[in-house]
């Protein structure tokens, strides 16, 4: 399958509604999705309603990220067969909260909001104590600090076949010889995107640093996207994005 498809017929500098932005970035989140899958050599698919896999998925990760807000039939067949092959009811990223799942099994873990900057809105230099991640050791350093900051795990999350892809740019603020702040940067056809943001520190200039570097890394005339809650939501809130939609990430029945 293309990555980044399913955004239709958009001009690139249409003026969009709420709906179409959330779409794009549900494409956006999807793509970084299927980079971290194939970067572990697991196999994939996509459609125009969904993203799937039918491997044990890495950790902080689902088996299937929703595309399409109408699509629902088609998602409860692919939710199914997820169930089927894996023994499981798969963890799954309903990207648009249509989806009712609590009287079928599943937990909702959280909700969260799709955020959204125009281009240009954010016009800031790149922080000059912040260096892109090229190499398997600087690597497993920032994991490290980045499992430290709340995501715990003994797995290894992100690979170092994810330097070939040249839609995704791994951050890290220099610290004592190591990283005390980090963020994943993913480039779509019509976004950029900001993930995993962390900080050590307990400040909030992480925020800013990231949006920073994720302005600058891809083209300029990108828009940046996100999804975040709670006081993640309310920094990226303070530094020009707008929620745009809501999604809901789904657990199985155990938690799991």
């Amino acid at each position: 399958m293309i990555r980044g498809s399913s955004q239709g017929n958009i001009p690139k500098y249409a003026v969009r509604s709420d709906s179409d932005k959330v779409r794009i970035c549900a494409a956006n989140n999807a793509d970084l999705y299927q980079a971290v899958f194939r970067a572990h050599g697991l196999p994939d698919q996509r459609t125009n309603a969904f993203w799937s896999s039918d491997a044990t998925a890495p950790p902080y990760y689902s088996n299937m990220t929703t595309l399409d807000p109408d699509a629902i039939e088609e998602q409860q067949v692919e939710i199914g067969r997820l169930t089927d092959r894996l023994g499981r009811r798969p963890g799954l990223k309903d990207g648009f909260s249509r989806l009712d799942l609590g009287n079928k099994g599943f937990q909702l873990l959280f909700s969260a909001s799709w955020i959204w900057a125009e281009p240009h809105r954010i016009l800031a230099p790149a922080p000059q104590d912040w260096a892109r991640i090229r190499d398997a050791a600087a690597l497993d350093c920032w994991e490290n600090s980045w499992k430290e900051s709340g995501s715990p795990t003994d797995a290894n999350v992100f690979t170092p076949a994810l330097f070939s892809d040249p839609d995704i740019h791994i951050y890290g603020r220099s610290a004592g010889g190591g990283f005390d702040a980090g963020c994943i940067v993913n480039r779509s056809p019509e976004a950029v995107g900001i993930s995993n943001i962390f900080s050590l520190t307990g400040t909030t200039q992480a925020f800013r640093d990231a949006v920073s570097l994720a302005g600058v890394a891809f083209s300029p005339d990108l828009p940046l996207v996100g999804y975040d809650s709670g006081a993640a939501l309310d920094e990226m809130t303070k530094l020009g994005f707008k929620s745009v939609g809501l999604l809901r990430i789904w657990l199985t029945d155990n938690g799991s």
